[in-house]
């Protein structure tokens, strides 16, 4: 066989592993990507605008509900899922601290805040002395609804506990209550139902959005610093593999512009790092 027909036939042979690599690649060697949410708009947001480059990168994606802020950690510790996106980055350092976990947050995301909501009210100057105003259990979100409620001037905080800092905030730390209001502590996922009990509550986002309350008509929006920004979150050891694929999905121009185009999205606060970078 001479050196040329051999060249040839060796060429044909490379392209045929080639595609036959590609071809498995693009379909009998997807990837799952199991990813895990509380009620939201996130699972949406994951759905519209970073599915389709995960599946460019390789990866099917199935969603996974949970009904509550603790059973998504957990279930990506015990690896029951791959990713989740449901908390902020204050939340996940909270947990991780207390409970050991092994996960790491690859990005945050364009978030809803926290809002003021009420069903009998139309603006903070309604609230009655001795009102009843519904507040998250959870320590960090705890915080976040009195710090809320400081800015509005319905209570005055001890020094230091309405900084915008990582200083958690307690019912303990009001120093100043005009009206007497009454905070009552609630499950976060049960606060929309508890409207018609409370004088107002104070609801994070993706709760507020998933018991479809109109942003339009809350009594006060928080203002969202950045460790509030809801992130993505993996094992620490998927973090350079499957938490840097997530990462470049989110940050594609790709993505950003077909979220900054979509009016269902325009109220979610950007991350600092989004309106840095150009596309």
């Amino acid at each position: 066989m001479n050196k040329l027909v051999f060249a040839s036939l060796l060429t044909a042979v490379s392209i045929t592993f080639a595609s036959s690599a590609a071809l498995a690649s693009e379909s009998g060697e997807q990837k799952i990507l199991k990813f895990g949410f509380a009620p939201g708009p996130y699972k949406e947001m994951v759905q519209k605008f970073f599915q389709k480059g995960l599946e460019k990168k390789g990866y099917k994606v199935e969603y996974v509900d949970f009904t509550d802020y603790v059973t998504p950690d957990s279930a990506l510790e015990s690896k029951d899922i791959d990713a989740n996106l449901f908390q902020h980055q204050s939340y996940l350092t909270t947990i991780v601290k207390d409970q050991g976990l092994h996960l790491v947050s690859v990005i945050n995301v364009p978030t809803l805040g926290v809002g003021v909501f009420s069903d009998k009210h139309k603006n903070l100057n309604e609230l009655p002395n001795g009102g009843r105003i519904g507040i998250p259990t959870d320590a960090v979100n705890l915080a976040r609804a009195l710090r809320i409620a400081s800015e509005n001037g319905l209570i005055k905080l001890v020094a230091g506990r309405d900084e915008k800092s990582e200083i958690k905030a307690s019912v303990a730390d009001i120093s100043e209550n005009p009206k007497e209001l009454e905070f009552v502590t609630i499950d976060a996922a049960q606060l929309p139902r508890s409207l018609d009990s409370l004088d107002a509550a104070i609801i994070p986002g993706n709760y507020a959005y998933a018991a479809k309350l109109d942003f339009g008509k809350a009594l006060a929006l928080e203002k969202i610093q950045e460790n509030i920004n809801n992130v993505i979150a993996v094992r620490v050891e998927d973090k350079d593999t499957l938490g840097a694929d997530l990462r470049d999905v989110v940050r594609s121009p790709e993505t950003k512009a077909a979220m900054d185009s979509d009016p269902d999205f325009a109220s979610f606060s950007r991350p600092a790092w989004w309106t840095a970078e150009k596309y």
